[in-house]
């Protein structure tokens, strides 16, 4: 957990640019009450990504069958946070719906991709 913590404080700028040009997307199409959508999705795929990582440092001190219990366990609570977030997110609005997933999306990648790169260095 603490890798992905340093790795993601080490990378910040790439996250800043990715969310900067998101909000010009969004303002250059005239949908400036949708940059809120930038912070959700930002929020969304870092507490996904430091679950993970918690599981995973968790399940890696246990046995097998305590280890597949702690990740199948965290993998629905993690869906269940995505749910619950773009669930209401939906109820506001259909737009901050889409936005907002599709920006989980896009950190998602993000991360996935910084996280890539910094072990391959």
């Amino acid at each position: 957990m603490r890798q992905v913590i340093v790795t993601f404080k080490r990378s910040y700028k790439i996250f800043v640019a990715v969310a900067a040009i998101m909000a010009i997307q969004l303002i250059s199409a005239g949908q400036i009450f949708l940059c809120g959508s930038i912070l959700i999705g930002a929020m969304l795929s870092f507490f996904y990504f430091l679950s993970t990582a918690a599981r995973l440092e968790t399940a890696a001190k246990m046995t097998h069958d305590q280890a597949k219990r702690i990740m199948l366990v965290g993998m629905i609570l993690r869906l269940l946070m995505v749910f619950v977030v773009l669930a209401v997110a939906a109820h506001i609005s259909a737009q901050l719906f889409v936005a907002s997933s599709i920006c989980f999306v896009v950190f998602y990648v993000t991360a996935l991709g910084v996280l890539v790169y910094n072990e391959r260095r």
